[in-house]
């Protein structure tokens, strides 16, 4: 077994191979694997020079992808613990991104961070501001990437001599992966070399049955899971080449990533609900007119709810374009378990089960029988050499179609978080990763409904969020996946039910229509509807909604609501609020966002 240092420096002979990167600027830059290994070796010493051993923590905030991944290679070659952290989307927000990196910074111990000149001067005026973050980085320095490139003393030989008494073994860490913070706040999955690699086999040889043949397409952010081990480290492994596109230019314009595959002749490529639901309404006949999608063999959904009629309109919309319905491969997984845990079969079409509404209620997922029911999508099975359970309450494995939290155990777990030994033990003590998410299984086949801890309980009977959110993200003026569906205790104790959604442009009866969707399609009665402003919708890295965020906010009365003045106008305390309670639902016209907005939104479902 392989770690990934040793695969960087055995792929080096391979001459013909090389990662693609399409900067910001739209120049495109080929790194060969010789060049990679040798920029991974020069780098690895520069860091070394800076005084960092190995286990030491160092910080990556970089927006351009091929500085981030060579500076990334560089710390894994040095034995140096990488961190990956999210950079900031826009001026609005800086305070809460501070305090963001501030809390990753601690949390990790990281005693260096490597970023770019713009970002520098940011980070250094946050820290002058803010005494208090002074005082917990002390030792911190922020150290510019491109001090990392100087070549002074950093030749390959003396590279490779310093790279000689630390070697990288499989159990040694090799990143903190901080998670979304979709429940609370980020903490740093410890991941192992021998995670990495046994991950990789699985998604690359078990999941996907890649040849040197194929080659990748990826728009995903590199601070995040399936961006960074789906595409940056386990096609190494098997000689995949990849190309690399800006993030935020796939959100300006999604027809870039398609046409990427068509120019790059992409056969694997992933993204979450959201993106396939962005690109079938975003790109236009006369975009799509010369591409040839008929190389697509591996067209992955994860890294939030999936939903099927999403994928088919996809499916449908390209199919003329050479799209493959049974190119498309739902799966599931969680930085806890280093990326992957499940896979559909490569070869079958999109499946799903439909299932009773009020079954699910009990806990139960039974054939829908012409009632109210709910489509979920088979995320696969579980990769080889791993196990997966359906828990219920007491831990005890439950059966087919019993709703229960899934557990998951096997070499792909991470070591834990961070040094925080209660959350370890809380989430992987006992031998299982207790995940928290809700699903059952058919035939092997696993279904995820949603976390356990975000269960809506109205009168004695249990709702999904995600399913209130699907039925109200399908409603005509909202924005596709961007709605929250909580609950709040009254003064009396008893649970009402909240939908917080992006409003588009008009939000005339958009309150109303929401509230009579849900209670048509399940039968739950809204307390109440919140239409806010578009990009404000609080979300992970990995698009998931932060449903508990959105709930403080609306009980703080901090939501950024949506208001029925003219767009462009500064609208009015949450007075304005476009909100529906009950049967009788008062709603309001007006406009909110433009195209800033809709960038940044966006951007933000993908932190």
């Amino acid at each position: 077994m392989r770690t990934f240092v040793e695969v960087l420096q055995q792929n080096s002979v391979h001459a013909d191979r090389a990662v693609t990167f399409v900067r910001s600027s739209g120049e495109e830059r080929a790194i060969s694997y010789a060049e990679l290994w040798l920029e991974a070796r020069r780098r690895a010493y520069a860091l070394r020079k800076l005084g960092l051993r190995k286990g030491d923590r160092v910080a990556l905030i970089l927006t351009e992808a091929d500085e981030f991944v060579l500076t990334f290679v560089g710390a894994l070659t040095a034995g140096i613990v990488a961190v990956p952290m999210y950079p900031p989307q826009s001026l609005a927000k800086l305070e809460a991104y501070g305090e963001t990196v501030q809390h990753i910074l601690e949390a990790s111990g990281a005693s260096v961070l490597v970023t770019n000149e713009q970002l520098k001067e940011m980070i250094d005026a946050y820290l002058a501001a803010n005494a208090e973050s002074r005082e917990a980085l002390p030792g911190l320095r922020v150290v510019l990437e491109r001090d990392l490139r100087a070549r002074d003393g950093s030749d390959a030989s003396d590279a490779s001599h310093a790279a000689e008494p630390w070697r990288v073994s499989l159990d040694d860490l090799a990143f903190l992966q901080f998670t979304s913070g979709s429940t609370s706040r980020p903490k740093g999955v410890m991941v192992t070399h021998r995670n990495l690699t046994v991950n990789s086999h699985a998604i690359m040889f078990d999941g996907l049955r890649s040849t040197p043949e194929d080659r990748g397409v990826s728009w995903l952010p590199l601070y995040h899971d399936m961006g960074l081990i789906g595409f940056v480290i386990a096609p190494l492994y098997a000689l995949v080449p990849v190309m690399f596109l800006p993030t935020t230019a796939f959100i300006r314009r999604p027809s870039l990533w398609l046409d990427a595959i068509h120019r790059f002749r992409g056969t694997i490529t992933f993204a979450p609900n959201f993106a396939f639901a962005l690109a079938t309404r975003a790109v236009t006949d006369a975009q799509a007119g010369s591409w040839d999608l008929s190389c697509v063999r591996a067209l992955g959904c994860g890294a939030e709810p999936i939903q099927a009629d999403v994928l088919r309109a996809f499916l449908r919309r390209f199919s003329e374009r050479g799209l493959r319905p049974e190119s498309i491969l739902p799966s599931y997984g969680m930085a806890e378990a280093t990326l992957a845990i499940t896979f559909s079969d490569l070869k079958a079409p999109l499946t799903t089960d439909r299932v009773d509404a009020k079954a699910m209620q009990a806990g139960k997922a039974w054939p829908a029988n012409g009632g109210a029911s709910l489509e979920l999508v088979s995320c696969g099975r579980p990769l080889p050499c791993h196990e997966l359970i359906i828990a219920g309450p007491d831990g005890s494995p439950l059966g087919p179609r019993e709703v229960g939290e899934i557990w998951v155990r096997g070499p792909s777990v991470a070591a834990g978080y961070f040094n925080e030994p209660e959350a370890t033990e809380a989430a992987f003590g006992g031998g299982w990763l207790r995940t928290g998410d809700l699903g059952y299984t058919v035939a092997g086949e696993v279904y995820l409904c949603g976390r356990s801890k975000d269960l809506i309980i109205l009168g004695g009977k249990n709702y999904f969020p995600q399913d209130i959110e699907r039925i109200a993200s399908s409603v005509e003026g909202v924005r596709d996946g961007h709605c929250v569906a909580f609950s709040c205790l009254t003064a009396e104790g008893a649970e009402r039910a909240i939908v917080v959604a992006e409003a588009k442009r008009s939000v005339a009866g958009v309150a109303q229509a929401i509230t009579q969707a849900v209670r048509a399609q399940l039968g739950v009665q809204l307390s109440e509807v919140a239409l806010i402003k578009r990009g404000t919708l609080a979300k992970t890295s990995s698009g998931k909604v932060r449903r508990r965020e959105m709930k403080r906010r609306f009980e703080a009365g901090e939501l950024e609501v949506a208001s029925d003045i003219d767009e462009g106008a500064t609208p009015s305390p949450h007075g304005d609020a476009i909100r529906a309670s009950g049967p009788a639902s008062r709603t309001e016209g007006g406009r909110a966002g433009g195209a800033p907005a809709r960038v940044e939104g966006v951007i933000d479902g993908i932190q």
